[in-house]
Formats: C-alpha cells, structure tokens, sequence
C-alpha cells in the first residue's frame, strides 16, 4: 500500500512539472513581481505587527530591510536604475 502512495505522489510532481515547463513565462513573471514587490507586503505586515507585539514588528522589519537590500541587484548598486525591473 505505500507503493501506491509514493507512485501518487510522483505522478502529481510529474504533473506539476509539466504544467510548469508550458507555462515557464507566466511562472518566471509571477516570481519575479513577488521579487519586486513581496517587500511591501512584509512591510505592511511589518506596520501592522508593531500593535501587537513590538519584537514581532521589529523582526518583520528586519527581515524587509534584508529583502529590499537582496532584491535590488543582490546588494550591489544599480548602474542606470536598470537593475531588478519586471518587465
């Protein structure tokens, strides 16, 4: 019976696979506007935390600052501002 389960299991990531291997540009562009813009989100849940527990918003807001240094050019300096755009 668990022969069953793992053949399932591998035909559903096969199937997965699949699915993102026809659809690659529409995967690579939803990934990339959760690049650009996740930061925002944890900023915003960042804001909202700080009401209720001031560790937890500070920990958030870390992690954002993190994020915005990661997700502009890998914490090298844009030349030209060309560097991390969704296009």
């Amino acid at each position: 019976m668990a022969r069953k389960k793992g053949t399932k299991v591998k035909k559903a990531i096969e199937k997965i696979n699949e699915n993102i291997d026809e659809n690659r540009s529409l995967y690579n562009k939803i990934l990339c506007y959760i690049k650009c813009y996740g930061g925002y989100l944890l900023a915003v849940g960042a804001g909202c935390t700080f009401g209720a527990n001031i560790w937890w918003g500070l920990g958030l807001l870390a992690v954002t600052a993190g994020w915005a240094y990661w997700a502009t050019c890998q914490g090298r300096p844009c030349k030209g501002g060309n560097c991390g755009k969704c296009a």
